[in-house]
């Protein structure tokens, strides 16, 4: 395998993939899973400082990074020529429900379904489908491309499509539907608000900025043929099949976009390419998709239907409990002691950790968080253990340095670290 397919290990690919999550607004905990699954604690460890250098720093030479010592990684079948198969369906005990309906709400109604415009656009993203898709364990595997191969330093990648997967009107989906929504996204005119996230792409950023000379076609990806799609990249690229999976390289109907325009994605125009498909939006009402059976997988899909109807968040445990919806993926944090102590509700909640750090960033460019005293007083104002304890109903862990447990890196406080962060709010004054 070519060094450059080992992107993990290699400091500025690692620089460059961070550049291109921070044009999503993708955070930093997302972005050292991505790094780990393909690299282990060594892609995790160079993640995490190019996160610390800063988008704009020259990336760091890899002596300068010295991981803890694990084995060597498999490499992630991603970045190579031959990927994983598509994942097949969990088995399921017991009999099935004649009518297979999940139901969750939206907290607001979506701005539209438009994700190749604006990846933020608020619709449901199984109504799309990428060239590759992500596992449970975040490795991405194929989607609507079968397979895929770089050329020899990684800076030519080859997707290779399925013949055997369709819009939902019926149309085949085909490699000109990627190069013309990857390039409507990067025109100017679409002023589509992250299209950095596809500035990997030879010319793209100079496309997208309106460089004097550069045109639509001089942007590096090119449909072969109908189901032969080629991008051309500004240099070794190893993980570009990752940025591929992701919904920020969604595909939109051209036709459906030409005919319709800004409102191509409403309910009686949206044609879809991914595993559902939208049938009706009552806006600020209810959103309900279908399985779309001209998905290439449908056959392992079991479920039919998914409602979302709108619901804020303040309103959803009700919502909940009157059985309006099946499954809320977050709940107030005021009733959470009521659900702790519900003889029902206490067996339906799920608790688990996110990866993440909260805190507070005093700017030393401005006055008076230019004097260290000042800082080391706020520090020692904040009051850690109650804000976990009382206000987050225990809902978190209690921080003393930056990277949490669990994650590479982390710091054990010693008593140094707990003197400068501990609670005094004598030392604060």
């Amino acid at each position: 395998m070519s060094e450059k397919l080992r992107w993990w290990e290699d400091p500025e690919q690692v620089a460059l993939l961070w550049k291109r999550f921070q044009a999503i607004g993708l955070d930093r905990r997302e972005f050292i899973r991505i790094v780990g699954a393909a690299g282990g604690a060594t892609g995790a460890a160079l993640a995490a400082a190019a996160c610390q250098r800063g988008e704009e720093a020259t990336p760091t030479p890899a002596a300068a990074v010295t991981p803890p010592p694990v084995p060597t990684p498999t490499p992630p079948r991603a970045v190579g020529p031959t990927p994983t198969a598509a994942p097949s369906p969990t088995a399921v005990e017991g009999e099935l429900a004649p009518e297979q309906v999940f139901r969750t709400n939206l907290e607001q109604d979506p701005q539209s379904f438009d994700f190749n415009r604006d990846l933020y656009c608020g619709g449901d993203e199984s109504c799309f489908a990428m060239l590759g898709m992500f596992t449970p364990d975040l490795e991405v595997v194929p989607d609507i491309a079968e397979r895929w191969e770089p050329n020899e330093d990684a800076s030519v990648w080859t997707f290779y499509l399925r013949k055997d997967s369709y819009w939902s009107n019926g149309d085949p989906v085909t490699a000109h539907d990627y190069e013309w929504s990857w390039k409507r996204q990067l025109d100017p005119a679409t002023a589509a608000p992250y299209a950095g996230f596809l500035y990997d792409i030879k010319n793209a950023e100079a496309f997208n900025t309106q460089k004097p000379g550069v045109t639509r076609d001089d942007v590096g990806v090119k449909a072969l043929d109908d189901y032969t799609l080629q991008v051309t990249l500004e240099g070794p690229r190893g993980y570009f099949p990752i940025l591929a999976a992701y919904i920020a390289a969604a595909p939109a109907h051209r036709p459906s976009v030409e005919k319709y325009g800004d409102k191509w994605t409403e309910a009686e125009n949206i044609v879809c390419n991914g595993p559902f498909k939208l049938v009706r939006w009552e806006h600020d009402k209810i959103v309900v998709l279908e399985k779309n059976e001209k998905y290439w997988n449908a056959k392992n899909i079991t479920l039919q239907r998914v409602e979302r109807p709108i619901i804020p968040s303040e309103a959803v445990l009700q919502a909940y409990e009157n059985n309006e919806i099946d499954w809320m993926w977050r709940g107030p944090l005021g009733q959470l002691e009521r659900i702790r102590s519900d003889p029902q509700l206490s067996k339906e909640y799920q608790q688990f950790n996110l990866f993440g750090t909260w805190y507070l960033v005093p700017d030393p460019n401005f006055e008076p968080y230019n004097l260290k005293e000042v800082r080391r007083a706020m520090a020692h104002a904040i009051d850690r253990e109650t804000i976990v304890k009382q206000v987050l109903k225990g809902l978190a862990t209690v921080a003393y340095t930056f990277t949490p447990p669990g994650m590479p890196y982390y710091i054990e406080p010693d008593d140094k670290i707990r003197e400068l962060t501990e609670y005094n709010p004598d030392k604060a004054r």
